[in-house]
């Protein structure tokens, strides 16, 4: 029976964090057989009850300091076939708490990646900024990782080490061969968003009022990533729950997100999204879809033009077909990343 260690989960309260875990453990079982023994290492491990995997706790200890059990777990590493770094976007160090908080949950953990070797693969994922003076150090841990795998090029650029390779996200890898059929969209459109430091960016709420009226849709209830308070100060018409905005049985909608995985999972069940990114990461996966044209940075956008973006999509057929078309487009490129992804990961558990 084939052992895996999955690194670095955070918590299955936020949509897209749980959704990373879920298709990770989905990928291995379909790689290594629906009796492969997973061992899950996250920051809230109670909320992966009925994931079907162990658990280990990666919170701080109340001193703030790394649990014992964590550290005796992760000198253990050595006893899996396989070790695996979750996709996401959890190592960077552009700020001091993000480095404090990096430092303490995840450096431990990508320190015992590393001294696995060739046995480890990190997941696509999007590292840095690195400031500060972590950049060298952080280079050098990610390159005794055996196989890293980037989900934008900017992330290469920035590494450049000889281990990593380009990937798509793996909420594209797990769509890749989805059909899309024509459909006009029900109205209004759909808004969903988060704050930052608890504000919502100026060019997001002048966006609302263009928009309105718009329906809403929380994507994270957790912690300092609760997008409650957020969404709820725009007055959405209505809030929708998760059945409608990710199921695969409702109308297709438009939806203009700001979490990445929440753009992500509703293109995959069939929405019209524009993306408000906030990292480099939204960037990279909408670029491999082709739909470069409808990711903005949220910080710093055109309110205007992304409403008609919106709109047009609503309404303009054309803009719809051209918009499939890309998807269905890059579609080879994404299957072929994706059988790239599973042959990395059982090449290293060989090692």
């Amino acid at each position: 029976m084939t052992k895996v260690a999955i690194l670095h989960g955070y918590s299955a309260d936020n949509i897209g964090d749980g959704f990373l875990v879920a298709e990770t453990c989905e990928m291995l079982r379909e790689a290594f057989g629906p009796d492969v023994e997973i061992t899950l290492f996250a920051h809230k491990p109670e909320s992966f009850d009925g994931f079907g995997v162990r658990l280990v706790s990666t919170a701080p200890s109340r001193v703030l300091l790394p649990r014992p059990s964590m550290l005796r777990e992760l000198s253990r590493l050595d006893e899996y076939d396989l070790v695996v770094g979750v996709g996401g976007g959890y190592l960077r160090m552009g700020r001091p708490s993000a480095a404090a908080k990096c430092a303490l949950v995840h450096v431990p953990q990508l320190i015992a990646a590393g001294r696995v070797g060739r046995k480890s693969v990190y997941l696509p994922q999007s590292a840095g900024p690195f400031r500060m003076g972590t950049r060298r150090p952080m280079r050098r841990l990610l390159s005794k990782v055996g196989h890293f795998m980037a989900r934008d090029d900017r992330t290469v650029a920035e590494l450049g080490l000889p281990n990593i390779g380009r990937y798509p996200d793996i909420a594209l890898l797990r769509n890749a061969s989805l059909e899309r059929t024509p459909a006009a969209p029900a109205h209004p459109v759909v808004l969903t968003v988060r704050g930052f430091d608890g504000v919502v960016p100026p060019d997001v709420l002048s966006l609302a009022e263009l928009l309105r009226p718009f329906d809403g849709f929380i994507q994270s209830t957790t912690g300092k990533n609760d997008d409650t308070r957020a969404m709820g100060s725009l007055h959405p018409g209505r809030l929708l729950d998760r059945a409608e905005i990710h199921g695969q049985d409702g109308p297709r909608r438009v939806v203009v997100a700001v979490r990445l995985h929440a753009a992500l999972l509703a293109m995959g069940a069939g929405h019209y999204v524009v993306h408000l990114s906030y990292e480099r990461k939204g960037f990279g996966a909408f670029t491999d879809l082709g739909l470069g044209e409808y990711v903005h940075n949220v910080f710093r956008f055109d309110p205007a033009a992304v409403a008609e973006q919106a709109h047009r999509l609503l309404e303009d057929p054309a803009a719809r077909r051209k918009y499939d078309d890309a998807i269905g487009a890059a579609a080879g490129a994404i299957t072929s990343s994706r059988q790239r992804l599973l042959t990395a990961m059982t090449t290293a558990a060989r090692q």
